[in-house]
């Protein structure tokens, strides 16, 4: 994975679909869905206390109708880019330019699945090495539950890259 610089809170590296588009596209419907997609990211892990067999097969059950009404909703999606995710910025190095100002952030949090978050964030650009390094600053439209199911979503995968690190 490319060098992305450090981010002043807990983050994580990963390689994510995601893209920029044009905050025109968001609105109410796409806000909704993104806070419904984050408390499903921040809930507890299936399988985290083993569980029983049976809810264990109907979460799975319900997934799988999650992901095919999603791919219906969403069939295209963004490049996977190396990027590194934090509570209030997420940065990423892309061969094209980027615009500065405010834009909506696509991103996919597993490349395997089509849940999706529509971000609205103000963009910064500089060039690095041929390359653009784009800054991603989350804007303050998140509500209180909103942000918390995002911090939850950062720290449970900061967390992970910790113990994988060990």
């Amino acid at each position: 994975m490319p060098m992305l610089p450090q981010l002043d809170t807990v983050s994580f590296d990963d390689a994510l679909p995601l893209a920029l588009l044009s905050t025109s596209e968001y609105g109410p419907k796409l806000a909704r869905e993104t806070r419904l997609a984050l408390r499903v990211l921040a809930a507890a892990p299936a399988g985290s206390d083993g569980g029983d067999p049976q809810l264990l097969r109907l979460e799975a059950k319900l997934d799988l109708a999650l992901e095919l009404a999603l791919f219906g909703r969403h069939p295209e999606t963004p490049a996977c880019r190396a990027c590194r995710l934090g509570l209030a910025e997420i940065v990423w190095l892309q061969d094209e330019a980027a615009g500065m100002g405010d834009a909506l952030l696509r991103l996919s949090p597993n490349p395997d699945s089509a849940l999706t978050l529509f971000l609205p964030v103000a963009v910064s650009a500089s060039q690095e090495d041929g390359r653009t390094l784009v800054r991603a600053r989350l804007g303050a439209s998140f509500d209180d539950s909103t942000r918390d199911a995002w911090e939850k979503w950062v720290f449970r995968r900061h967390r992970e890259a910790i113990r994988q690190q060990s």
